[in-house]
């Protein structure tokens, strides 16, 4: 791993998220504070202004695009890469060396990460400041943790087993502490659970801008899902979404349960990797004829997710849609969704055989897009859902890929355009390898 200084995202405090004017902890925190690294954190405010500092982490520019959002989209049938990056290429292509740099700033990132975490984690306990009771650190720490297993979560749906490390690194350390050797899926997915459900029971905000406990328990739902424990995802999706939830009360991409803000002060790049050049764009990704044909006609996402007009033979997609003027720049990362919740209450009442409960749930997502209801059942339920996530969710980060291959029809799918089986996990950085005497490349790279 990276040896990552723990004063770095504090540092990084000069450019955080502004919306930290929201909370009412950060009185006194403006975005031109910087923490002395001498007692980084030695009080409210500073501990604060370290918080802000562990989501401006997850603003990274390579996170923002590459790792959150457009490599597994290439990766799959979802997007096409358009650019002219090699790196990006060959996502787009199933074959990705060890030596991609792309992927190596994202997993670098990503570990970047969680190390301010885990540094925010061992300190803010032990800060002396009456005014840090034990609700403030502990929603401070949830809000951390939740971070940090959003972060562990992309890292092992990217590469399968990886370095589990729950303890701050120093810049000057050397030796075994760096050589951390990949921890099985499993695990990974144990620290995840944990670090959640330290989160769904510590959190006290409220902003879908911050790591809410639904958020918490949102995410929950889709790691259980994830893992095939149906009956966990069903009764936290439920949980979230409350007694007698009603998505067509909520307006399509405005029912958010967390995504990551942006400002024009601290603008992301997003619209112009997806737009068009007469928009301003580079088009480095393109939505894939196989998403545009998994629209049914009449269905009203479409126009809000692809525009597939304006530009003959020029689709792209309108997610992320600030392409000129003052504003552009600032459109949002969405995280977790309640139509994503609905999706999971419909995957998880059907495993329970409660196929007229499913298909209430997955009809609301249908009704709300215009379309008329279907009736799930056991030989349908998986194709129709899948279908139904496909269109929703897509061009919002890796949820196609991930849910081919969490019911194993990645290959059926993803073959005839190169995938193999073996494409089930990216290979290690090799600069990582080599650093890491404890790390074993990846089987992948065998085949």
């Amino acid at each position: 791993m990276k040896r990552i200084n723990k004063f770095l995202f504090i540092a990084l405090l000069a450019t955080g998220l502004v919306a930290c004017e929201n909370f009412a902890d950060l009185d006194g925190v403006g975005p031109d504070d910087q923490v002395a690294t001498d007692g980084a954190i030695n009080d409210l405010n500073s501990a604060t202004a370290g918080l802000v500092g562990l989501y401006n982490e997850i603003q990274d520019a390579d996170l923002v695009f590459d790792g959150f959002l457009a490599s597994p989209q290439y990766f799959s049938d979802e997007a096409i890469f358009t650019g002219t990056f090699p790196t990006r290429l060959e996502f787009g292509n199933f074959n990705v060396f060890p030596s991609n740099t792309t992927m190596a700033a994202f997993f670098t990132d990503f570990y970047d990460a969680i190390n301010s975490v885990n540094y925010y984690e061992t300190v803010l306990p032990t800060v002396d400041d009456p005014r840090l009771t034990e609700g403030v650190v502990n929603n401070y720490l949830a809000q951390a943790r939740f971070i940090r297993a959003l972060c562990y979560y992309y890292l092992t749906q990217g590469w399968g087993d990886v370095p589990l490390v729950l303890d701050p690194t120093e810049p000057d350390e050397v030796g075994d502490i760096l050589n951390v050797p990949a921890s099985s899926r499993s695990d990974v997915f144990d620290q995840i659970i944990t670090d959640l459900e330290f989160a769904a029971a510590n959190s006290t905000t409220n902003d879908p801008e911050r790591a809410s406990a639904q958020a918490a328990n949102a995410l929950l739902a889709r790691v259980y899902l994830t893992i095939g424990d149906y009956d966990n995802a069903y009764d936290l999706a439920t949980s979230v979404l409350g007694e007698g939830f009603d998505l067509t009360n909520f307006p399509y991409l405005e029912d958010q349960l967390f995504y990551l803000s942006f400002t024009t002060a601290d603008a992301n790049s997003l619209n112009f990797f997806y737009g068009p050049s007469g928009l301003g764009g580079r088009y480095s990704i393109a939505p894939a004829p196989q998403l545009i044909a998994a629209f049914e006609p009449g269905d009203n996402r479409l126009p809000q997710a692809i525009d597939t007009s304006l530009i003959p033979g020029t689709p792209f997609c309108v997610k992320y849609d600030d392409f000129k003027g003052i504003d552009a720049g600032i459109d949002p990362i969405y995280f977790l969704r309640h139509a994503e919740m609905v999706l999971i209450a419909a995957e998880g009442a059907a495993e329970k055989g409660d196929f007229d409960e499913a298909s209430m749930w997955i009809n609301q997502v249908r009704s709300r897009a215009g379309l008329e209801d279907v009736t799930l059942d056991e030989s349908n339920y998986v194709d129709l859902i899948l279908q139904e996530r496909f269109v929703e969710l897509c061009l919002e980060g890796g949820h196609r890929l991930w849910d081919l291959r969490r019911r194993d029809r990645d290959v059926d799918v993803l073959g005839p355009i190169g995938y193999e089986a073996c494409d089930a996990v990216w290979p290690y950085p090799q600069r990582d390898v080599d650093r890491n005497t404890n790390l074993n490349q990846n089987d992948c790279c065998n085949c």
